[in-house]
């Protein structure tokens, strides 16, 4: 693995690697958020959901968002970060030479440590280190 840098002026963190055919590449992301309201996200969420399954009754929805994952893939969807939408959109870069695999997302709760609000999160460690009991 080679010594990453970072570019400060969009929070980047990259390697050096020459790019090669057939080589694997991994993007890891994280977000953090802060509920403010938990019942006007989960109405939200099941307000999306509807929207992203037009068959649905608010009774379907209310079944199918439960929980802080299921609002946050929800919206996330609905906003065409994950799923579908996103997929679609990077099967354009196949002419490109980048074949999309597959993703994997996960929503954990309570992170002993968090990101501060903005882009700067230098100096914090492995901020994509899992809690202990993920």
């Amino acid at each position: 693995m080679a010594a990453y840098r970072v570019r400060v002026d969009d929070n980047v963190a990259m390697g050096g690697e020459r790019l090669a055919d057939g080589m694997h590449i991994a993007v890891r992301l994280r977000r953090d958020f802060t509920v403010t309201s938990a019942r006007r996200l989960l109405a939200a969420a099941r307000a999306a959901y509807l929207d992203l399954n037009p068959g649905a009754t608010p009774r379907d929805a209310a079944q199918m968002v439960t929980s802080a994952a299921d609002a946050i893939f929800t919206l996330l969807e609905r906003d065409g970060l994950v799923g579908q939408g996103i997929d679609a959109r990077l099967a354009a870069h196949t002419d490109d030479g980048l074949e999309a695999g597959g993703w994997r997302a996960q929503v954990t709760t309570d992170e002993a440590s968090r990101l501060p609000p903005g882009p700067d999160c230098r100096d914090r460690g492995d901020v994509f280190a899992l809690p202990a009991d993920a």
